[in-house]
């Protein structure tokens, strides 16, 4: 299946999870929310000479402070896909290790970057047709060049995360994370959609709206 009709499978399972989570939703918003799970990785690439980007040791914080927060701010928890924390097993392409985002990582899903992403991706153990409860992968690239870390929303069941931030912004893998559950950059400082800096805080509406990605189960 080449990048765009992934793009667009996907976008159509999140539109029909969302559809059959609308009443979970407004049910959250007005008090009820039981504990949910989201399965996640993190994919350390290697470059073209086969050296890890980063140590498992150095990934292990960021993966633990995105369990903390999302089980704190939206009762959701994060469990391993497999495994918390993996190393690819080769190395990764310039393509790959080098990567845009608002600039163009769109385009990079569509080539080398997102067919090499899809191949190391956690895979679904149930659900695969309509994409409940998919898990996600982080992969820590080189570098990117607009942003410190990038999904693609609903359209890609990965985000991407560079190596050197993400060994001193924890919070950077929880952000991503929920851009790639469905919410969108805030200007409030003290929430975690802001851009930059510590904020950890989630809404009512984006702890529903985070509850209720596909990505998000309850078993």
């Amino acid at each position: 299946m080449t990048g765009l009709l992934w793009e667009i499978f996907n976008i159509l399972k999140e539109v029909l999870n969302r559809t059959i989570k609308l009443p979970e939703l407004l049910l959250t918003l007005v008090g009820f929310r039981s504990t949910k799970k989201l399965r996640l990785r993190v994919v350390i690439l290697r470059d073209e000479r086969g050296v890890p980007l980063a140590t498992n040791e150095e990934a292990l914080p960021a993966y633990e402070e995105a369990r903390r927060i999302l089980a704190r701010t939206a009762g959701v928890t994060v469990e391993p896909a497999g495994w918390r924390v993996v190393t690819a097993p080769h190395g990764a392409p310039k393509a790959a290790l080098d990567v845009r985002c608002t600039d163009g990582a769109w385009q990079d899903d569509l080539g080398q970057a997102g067919a090499f992403f899809r191949d190391l991706m956690a895979k679904s153990t149930g659900g695969t047709l309509v994409g409940y409860g998919a898990p996600l992968t982080v992969f820590v690239v080189r570098s990117m060049s607009t942003h410190n870390g990038c999904s693609l929303g609903p359209a890609a069941d990965y985000v991407t995360v560079e190596a050197k931030t993400l060994r001193g912004t924890r919070r950077l893998l929880a952000h991503e994370v929920a851009h790639a559950c469905g919410l969108w950059h805030t200007k409030n400082p003290a929430n975690l959609m802001f851009p930059r800096g510590p904020g950890e805080e989630l809404t009512h509406m984006q702890a529903a709206v985070l509850r209720t990605s596909r990505h998000v189960t309850h078993f």
